[in-house]
């Protein structure tokens, strides 16, 4: 928190009227009224937060967002992709219990995870579990927003824009042909993506 305070100072961040550090109590109830922000940003959370806590935490962020407002929720990787990216960085990893998780992880990545206890490679924040679409929804689901991802050229669309690397460019195709049969079934084309970038409106 100190160093956040240093960079808002450090880097003239006039606009910025409040740093807090919040313990896991106080992200299950934020210290604003409803409808206070206009925009929530929330950028590589979700997959950190406590599955216990999470559905609380994520429909705390829509309590405190304006009718009207935009919340983004980026960089958050997408639990239903087959490889996980985020931190264990292995195929199907996500998807398992925790147990087989923790001894795949062990038997592939030994320098990494060899040493690591399971109380640890579990522990709150570690992220490996990765996140889903619906647990980046408010607990009304779809229903309570409007997505404008693509529209606001995020999704698919920051996708494809920001692919550099020879391997992503190659599979461009793959990933376009995914996300235009998602489009096709109503869904959003970011389920086809590692990760999500979402924009969505709370409606009115």
């Amino acid at each position: 928190m100190e160093l956040t305070r240093a960079k808002v100072e450090e880097l003239g961040l006039q606009a910025v009227r409040q740093v807090l550090h919040l313990d896991q109590a106080g992200t299950c109830r934020l210290p604003w009224p409803d409808g206070a922000f206009d925009v929530v940003v929330v950028v590589g959370i979700v997959e950190h937060l406590p599955v216990r806590h999470r559905r609380e935490q994520v429909d705390e962020y829509y309590r405190v967002l304006a009718r009207g407002g935009h919340i983004a929720i980026l960089d958050t990787p997408n639990r239903w992709f087959p490889l996980e990216t985020h931190s264990v960085g292995l195929p199907l990893v996500q998807w398992l219990p925790a147990p087989l998780a923790w001894r795949y992880a062990r038997l592939a990545r030994p320098g990494v995870y060899g040493a690591i206890g399971f109380d640890e490679f579990t522990a709150d924040g570690t992220g490996w579990r990765n996140a889903t679409l619906g647990e980046c929804l408010p607990s009304s689901g779809a229903a309570g927003v409007v997505d404008v991802t693509e529209e606001a050229g995020y999704g698919f669309a920051f996708f494809r824009a920001t692919a550099r690397s020879r391997t992503r460019r190659a599979l461009l195709p793959a990933f376009a042909a995914a996300a235009t049969a998602l489009r096709a079934l109503g869904r959003p084309p970011s389920l086809a993506l590692p990760y999500l970038n979402l924009l969505l409106r709370k409606r009115t």
